[in-house]
């Protein structure tokens, strides 16, 4: 792991940037560049060189929920919640699933990559999710996660999981329409099912990577 070197406070005296998030009413954030930047390719890319979001100082974000937003700024300013490993509700699936694929779109690798941590922490065989729960994630997960199935492991988990589930989802209504809505889902279920066998796939095992240096001066 390389060496920090900077705190977080050194972030704090970098300029401020205007992101503006959603359609009307939308939500206007200001938010330190740097660590905007540092965090996302997306936004580094947009805050350099002769973009218009460079010379403004701002960039907007229409497609996104502000709500779901805000999860990424907790995460930017240094919030616990995602570094912990405890999940509370099952609600708390299709957030991160949300912020997994927000991850993707901002190209904020380590984000994905601690979103991703806490999600696996307690997925596994004996996750107690609802139908209904199982599908928001599933429809997520095909909708807005762009990544090959076999090549993101988020995706990989959650099919997995799905497969195990597939004789008790074949009787929920959601589950029959999503399949017509995601017509690649049915197949990459059957797939997932008959290449790797009941096995979860491997876990990453690295701790969640920090961000920032000790604020200490000892």
């Amino acid at each position: 792991m390389a060496e920090l070197t900077r705190k977080f406070s050194d972030f704090l005296t970098s300029p401020i940037i205007s992101v503006v998030v959603g359609k009307a009413p939308v939500k206007t954030f200001l938010l330190h560049s740097e660590l905007l930047t540092t965090t996302s390719k997306r936004f580094a890319i947009s805050l350099q060189g002769e973009f218009r979001e460079a010379a403004e100082r701002r960039i907007d974000l229409p497609d996104e929920d502000p709500d779901v937003f805000g999860y990424f700024l907790k995460y930017l300013y240094g919030d616990e919640w995602l570094r912990s490993s405890q999940i509370e509700h099952e609600a708390e699936y299709p957030i991160l699933a949300r912020l997994y694929a927000l991850g993707e779109r901002l190209q904020a690798i380590a984000f994905q990559r601690t979103v991703l941590l806490k999600f696996m922490s307690s997925f596994n065989d004996k996750t107690q999710l609802s139908d209904q729960g199982l599908c928001d994630v599933l429809e997520i997960a095909c909708a807005e996660i762009t990544a090959r199935v076999d090549e993101d492991p988020f995706r990989d988990q959650v099919f997995w999981y799905a497969t195990r589930r597939l004789t008790q989802l074949q009787k929920y209504g959601r589950f029959k329409q999503l399949l017509s809505e995601q017509p690649d889902l049915g197949a990459s279920l059957c797939m997932r099912a008959s290449s790797s066998g009941a096995a979860q796939p491997a876990k990453p095992n690295d701790p969640v990577p920090a961000r920032f240096r000790s604020e200490s001066v000892f």
